[in-house]
C-alpha cells in the first residue's frame, strides 16, 4: 500500500514538473500546494514548491518552503544547497554561507562527493560578498578551473577569482 501512495506521490509531482516546464507554472503551484496540504512530512513536495515559488522569482517564499524541508529531513545536503541559492538571489550572503556550509559538512559525513564542488563554488561566491577574500580564494581552489554555475547570474570560477583579486 505504501509504495502505491509513493507513485501517487510521484506522479504528481512529475505532473507539476510537466507543467512548470510547459511554463504553466500557476497550474504546477497548485497542484504542489495540494500535495503540501496532504503529505507536509514529505521533503520531496516541499523542495517542489520552492522550485517553483523560484521560478516566480519569489526567493522568500522558496526559501521558507525549503526549511520545511529542512525541519523534516536536516541531513540531506541537497536541502542546503537549493536553500542557500535561494539566499543568495536574496542577497543573503551570511545565511547562504552558513547552509553551504552545513552541505558541505553533510557531504563530508556521508562521503558523498554529488555536491562538493558546487557548494565550495557557491560558498566562495557568498564569502566574496561578505569580504572574506582569502576564505572564497579556499574554496575556489577546490574547483575545477573550467566550473560555470547560475546563481542569480552565470559566473565562472575565471570571473570568481578576478573579483577576489579586485578587492585586494
Amino acid at each position: 500500500m505504501e509504495t502505491q501512495m509513493e507513485q501517487t506521490i510521484e506522479d504528481r509531482i512529475t505532473r507539476a514538473e510537466t507543467l512548470a516546464k510547459s511554463d504553466d507554472v500557476a497550474g504546477a503551484l497548485v497542484l504542489a500546494e495540494g500535495l503540501v496540504a496532504q503529505y507536509p512530512e514529505d521533503p520531496q513536495v516541499w523542495s517542489l514548491l520552492a522550485y517553483l515559488h523560484a521560478r516566480n522569482g519569489e526567493y522568500a517564499a522558496a526559501v521558507s518552503d525549503v526549511s520545511s524541508a529542512i525541519a523534516v529531513n536536516h541531513l540531506e545536503p541537497c536541502l542546503f544547497f537549493a536553500r542557500g541559492r535561494y539566499e543568495l538571489n536574496l542577497g543573503d550572503w551570511l545565511a547562504a554561507e552558513r547552509d553551504f556550509t552545513k552541505g558541505l559538512d553533510l557531504c563530508d559525513s556521508y562521503k558523498d562527493d554529488y555536491y562538493r564542488e558546487t557548494l565550495h563554488f557557491l560558498r566562495a561566491e557568498a564569502r566574496l560578498h561578505l569580504g572574506r577574500r582569502s576564505d572564497a580564494l579556499l574554496d575556489l581552489s577546490r574547483v575545477d578551473n573550467s566550473f560555470t554555475f547560475w546563481t542569480y547570474r552565470l559566473v565562472t570560477k575565471a570571473a570568481l577569482l578576478a573579483e577576489c583579486v579586485d578587492q585586494t
